[in-house]
């Protein structure tokens, strides 16, 4: 009886060798893909932290100016911010052939409509885009890649009281960051289902009184 219960013990420990090293592989697959994606999280969290200050920075800024220089000073400035934030991040490098800034301007009345800055302009008399347009309903464009993901009633829904009563109208500034992220520990098993980059997008809204409807 001894015996057979000693090689009973024997036979479990050894299936259980056997299972260890057959789920230790997937194991393995599951916390290096909860890293990267660890590492993915860390730099949304920083692209939306860049979002809000570079918001929060603009919100005093004047949007309009009485020449063309003075506006473009307004989306100069905000792409500067932006570029000082993502230096203290340490980590974050924007691409300038696929990712992109852009930044808007909305005038709100009440709950009736939104007015979109800054007018779109053709590529005639603003070369900014390298012979694309850019301003409009795309928003302010850095580097000219993408293009806003709100719409004037998008914001106008956001910004609804839904009271019968008549809201304040309000000046908002928009800002977004695209960016690729591309997977830092290149896991082929991850890689394989959704490629070596993941699109972000990061966005805040601030209060500007300098685009408040007269």
């Amino acid at each position: 009886m001894k015996t057979f219960l000693k090689k009973s013990k024997r036979l479990f420990r050894g299936q259980s060798i056997v299972e260890f090293t057959l789920l230790l592989p997937l194991l393995l697959m599951l916390l290096s893909s909860l890293i990267e994606f660890g590492f993915m999280l860390n730099e949304y969290l920083d692209l939306i932290d860049t979002t809000r200050e570079t918001a929060r920075y603009l919100a005093d800024q004047d949007p309009f100016g009485n020449d063309v220089e003075r506006r473009d000073g307004f989306y100069t400035s905000g792409s500067n911010e932006m570029a000082k934030t993502l230096e203290r991040a340490g980590w974050i490098h924007l691409d300038s052939s696929v990712d992109d800034l852009v930044v808007s301007i909305f005038s709100v009345t009440g709950n009736t409509s939104a007015a979109r800055y800054p007018e779109q302009w053709s590529p005639d008399n603003r070369p900014d885009c390298g012979g694309a347009p850019n301003g409009g309903p795309m928003g302010w464009r850095l580097y000219c890649n993408k293009t806003s993901k709100f719409t004037e009633q998008d914001v106008l829904d956001r910004f609804k009281t839904g009271t019968s009563q008549t809201p304040p109208d309000n000046g908002i500034v928009l800002v977004e960051i695209y960016y690729a992220y591309h997977m830092r520990l290149g896991l082929p098993w991850l890689t394989g289902i959704i490629g070596d980059t993941i699109d972000l997008h990061a966005y805040s809204f601030a209060p500007n009184p300098f685009a408040e409807p007269n």
